[in-house]
């Protein structure tokens, strides 16, 4: 059969394009499925505000791009530390060698996070404390407020940063309320949301939003040394609300009510001051925070570049428990409410729904710190029982 010439040239190029399909297909034949690809975002310096952990996610690899890559930022930071320096002396006390020697042979594990699989090569040392066996777990999250950079009707609440003076810092909130620290240089900027405010002083860090769209992050920076007073518990004393007060239907109360604004937050005499950070949100131990890895813990039992595989409930929208989950977990950040080697305290995320998935993260579970093994004193048979010291 006879073709015309330029139905030749056509059929030619046709059959070049098709071939060239074909062998980068096969050079290429994972790309459109990569596993990590949906983790893309995780690799970004900073965390958007959609960032949180997820109350349900689909089944993710046994080492999740985010995780290898929290697991290299503590490695990272143990590199800083004094090898021969034993840390949580009340708890793990172990070296930051060790911790070290552990995060390195976590990096190259391919194996099942769970138990029975890692307890090949690592010692699972239990973490509670003789009144429990098991950990209390809670979550925390990262507030976002609007703010502006000058006051207004509108944006009249300040938001302070640590004063120099002692006897400035240790003003009650009463006394801030009304003005102390007022024209000294000390505000950061003005919102218009006390009670995001005062929530935000709770969690200890935040995410300021500018209306021009620009965004501050807020990092802790020390505190007046007043003891923490639930406004919740105080409502209830008053008479105010009955029953279990959730921070919505505190909101509710005291928008219903504005005159007791300033009376109820001023039950708490704690003040948090913030100073603005430039790298974003960060742990206590100076690392990015990761939303569903990152915890809050006592220092004093578990360290900071220690890693921990806990038993993570699963809550939903209800507060019924459905199950859990084993999760490698990194001490990354403190807490005032975290004391003690049981309790826990899980990062979710930023904004609203991050909110909304810390209130739902609260149950027991069972946790380990793993330790490479041949690292530790502790016999085969040891490594599942041995209790950290009590705390409490």
């Amino acid at each position: 059969m006879r073709f015309p010439r330029r139905s030749k040239i056509v059929l030619v190029t046709a059959s070049i394009l098709m071939l060239s399909a074909s062998l980068n297909a096969s050079e290429f034949p994972t790309y459109l499925g990569d596993p990590y690809a949906a983790n893309d975002r995780y690799m970004q310096s900073s965390f958007g505000p959609e960032d949180q952990m997820d109350s349900y996610s689909a089944p993710e690899p046994s080492m999740p791009l985010v995780l290898r890559r929290g697991l290299s930022q503590a490695a990272s930071y143990l590199r800083k530390q004094n090898p021969n320096l034993t840390v949580a002396k009340l708890g793990a006390n172990i070296p930051n060698r060790v911790l070290a020697q552990t995060l390195n042979h976590l990096l190259n594990w391919n194996g099942t996070i769970e138990p029975d699989s890692l307890h090949q090569e690592f010692d699972l040392v239990a973490i509670s404390n003789n009144a429990n066996t098991t950990s209390k777990f809670t979550g925390y999250y990262t507030p976002i407020i609007q703010a502006s950079a000058k006051p207004s009707a509108q944006f009249r609440y300040p938001i302070y940063r640590s004063p120099m003076a002692g006897s400035l810092r240790l003003l009650n909130r009463e006394a801030i309320t009304r003005g102390a620290l007022k024209n000294k240089r000390l505000e950061i900027a003005w919102t218009n949301d006390p009670v995001g405010l005062f929530y935000m002083q709770i969690q200890g860090s935040g995410i300021l939003q500018y209306s021009d769209g620009r965004r501050t992050a807020l990092h802790f920076d020390g505190s007046n040394e007043k003891p923490y007073r639930s406004i919740a518990r105080y409502m209830q004393q008053k008479g105010y609300l009955k029953g279990n007060l959730g921070r919505e239907k505190i909101q509710q109360w005291l928008h219903a009510n504005p005159s007791h604004l300033k009376q109820v937050l001023n039950s708490n005499p704690r003040y948090v001051f913030f100073r603005p950070e430039a790298k974003g949100v960060l742990t206590a131990s100076g690392l990015p925070i990761i939303p569903g890895h990152s915890i809050a813990v006592d220092t004093n039992y578990i360290p900071f570049g220690s890693v921990v595989l806990a038993e993570v409930p699963i809550i939903n929208s209800r507060g019924q428990r459905q199950g859990a989950e084993w999760k490698l977990l990194l001490p990354q950040d403190r807490g005032a409410a975290i004391k003690g080697p049981g309790r826990m305290d899980i990062y979710t995320g930023k904004g609203e729904d991050a909110r909304q998935i810390a209130n739902q993260l609260t149950g027991q579970g069972r946790a380990y710190m793993l330790v490479k093994r041949g690292q530790t004193r502790l016999g085969q048979g040891q490594s599942h029982s041995l209790n950290l010291a009590s705390a409490q």
